[in-house]
C-alpha cells in the first residue's frame, strides 16, 4: 500500500523507507512502535501520522493532505 500511495503523490512529495531494525536510534527518535509506521513532516515538524498492518490507501492519502489543506 505505501509502494501505491508514493507512486500517486510521488511528483508532489518526498517518501523515504527507512528499515527500523537497521536504524534502532531513528526508530526512538520518533516513536515507532510498530511497522509499517508512516510519518508525516511539514516545514521540520511532524504533522500527521499513520501506524498499524495494511492501512488503506485512502487512509495514507488522508493524512498525506491534510497539513496541506489546514
Amino acid at each position: 500500500m505505501l509502494f501505491r500511495s508514493a507512486e500517486m503523490l510521488k511528483s508532489k512529495e518526498n517518501i523515504f523507507r527507512v528499515n527500523v531494525a537497521v536504524e534502532p536510534e531513528l526508530a526512538d527518535r520518533y516513536e515507532i512502535q510498530g511497522t509499517p509506521t508512516v510519518i508525516m513532516f511539514l516545514d521540520g515538524k511532524e504533522v500527521g501520522r499513520v501506524e498499524g498492518p495494511s492501512p488503506e490507501v485512502s487512509t495514507l492519502l488522508t493524512a498525506v493532505r491534510q497539513p496541506y489543506e489546514s
